[in-house]
């Protein structure tokens, strides 16, 4: 009991004096912590994944075989044109209005796409001192320009949602804001692509938790605060095919940053200095698609891989896993018809001690 009191008093002591410090090096005692001083070093990734994800899924929606067996590359620029008979006949750059174009095909291959995704991703953190529940929902509608069959330029815009209930505070945290994001992507052969996105945002954060100010007695503290998230994400792609099934793979990286303004709680709360903290994640991703008609099934599985992980640490007793790498399951259907591709998706992220993480997503591109 006399060490845990005296964790206690070391642990304010810590926040008073520290309050300079990023909040992700050392975390006091849970019951006396801002929500968002244990919640970032979990959300960051799970924050911006989708907003990157999004961008990833309508390029790779587009990839397919052709009859011909000769590989199908649109990810998210262009196929391989190919003659034949059967229901990949109508494969063509990015759906681009029954124009089969492609290396070599002597189409022009410029086409204009509207595209629109939706994404809500529940996420659980059961680790009893960090324990905290909730989900990220993301909006995003982008713009893209084919040219040449050999690339494409485009741009996206998004709203984000977050809502936690902060268990091991007793309080809760609601995050809402916008990003916009450009992205690239060129073609090098028939199954090789490289694509490039970036992301910029601004979001608003209003928590709450419960404080104790005697034996039976608490009081509410509030806050809020805003902060800025910077992202990068870069992809290399091949993709092959036997008969029906389309086999794809990728070699990515992943870096983010988010920047939070200092702020101060309500009476009985404390002053939290600004800070910033960042991920870097290599992912390596396969998956397998099985087409009949102008419809696929498709299995994925991506490993990610985080450098120097945010950590959350106190300054005594258990502490969290903080784990570093994690599997992302990934199963879904597509549907090609001229001019539009549909993208249906469920996910699982698998491997990772104390925090369980669902997810689904949608996704619908037509071209002008």
């Amino acid at each position: 009991m006399l060490q845990k009191t005296l964790g206690r008093i070391l642990g304010c002591a810590l926040l008073l004096y520290g309050g300079a410090a990023p909040a992700f090096t050392l975390i006091p005692p849970e019951q006396i912590a801002p929500s968002n001083t244990i919640t970032d070093a979990t959300t960051l990734a799970t924050q911006v994944q989708p907003i990157a994800g999004a961008i990833r899924a309508q390029l790779f929606s587009l990839r397919r075989l052709q009859s011909s067996r000769k590989v199908a590359q649109s990810s998210p620029v262009l196929v391989a044109s190919a003659s034949g008979n059967g229901r990949r006949d109508f494969d063509y750059l990015a759906a681009a209005g029954g124009d089969a174009s492609g290396p070599g095909s002597g189409g022009s291959g410029d086409t204009e796409s509207l595209w629109i995704s939706t994404a809500a991703n529940s996420l659980e953190n059961d680790f009893s001192r960090t324990a905290f529940y909730g989900a990220t929902h993301n909006l995003v509608a982008g713009f893209d320009l084919t040219r040449s069959a050999r690339y494409v330029l485009g741009v996206a815009v998004g709203h984000e949602a977050s809502n936690f209930t902060t268990t091991f505070n007793i309080g809760n945290e609601k995050t809402r804001g916008y990003n916009v994001s450009p992205y690239f992507a060129y073609l090098l052969s028939d199954a090789w692509s490289v694509d490039l996105s970036a992301g910029y945002g601004e979001y608003d954060t209003r928590q709450s938790r419960t404080l104790a100010t005697g034996p039976l007695t608490t009081v509410g503290v509030d806050s809020k605060f805003s902060s800025t998230r910077e992202f990068v994400s870069t992809n290399l792609n091949y993709v092959s095919g036997w008969g029906n099934w389309t086999l794809t793979s990728s070699l990515g990286a992943l870096a983010a940053k988010r920047k939070y303004d200092a702020y101060a709680e309500s009476s009985g709360g404390t002053a939290v200095a600004g800070a910033s903290q960042r991920i870097e994640q290599w992912n390596l991703l396969g998956e397998a698609a099985y087409g009949r008609g102008a419809a696929e099934t498709f299995l994925g599985l991506a490993y990610d891989k985080t450098r120097e992980p945010l950590k959350v640490q106190f300054a005594t007793g258990e502490q969290p896993a903080n784990d570093a790498d994690s599997v992302l399951l990934t199963a879904g259907w597509r549907y090609f018809a001229k001019g539009l591709t549909a993208n249906f998706v469920f996910s699982k992220r698998l491997a990772q001690d104390q925090v369980n993480e669902y997810g689904f997503s949608m996704m619908i591109r037509v071209d002008l």
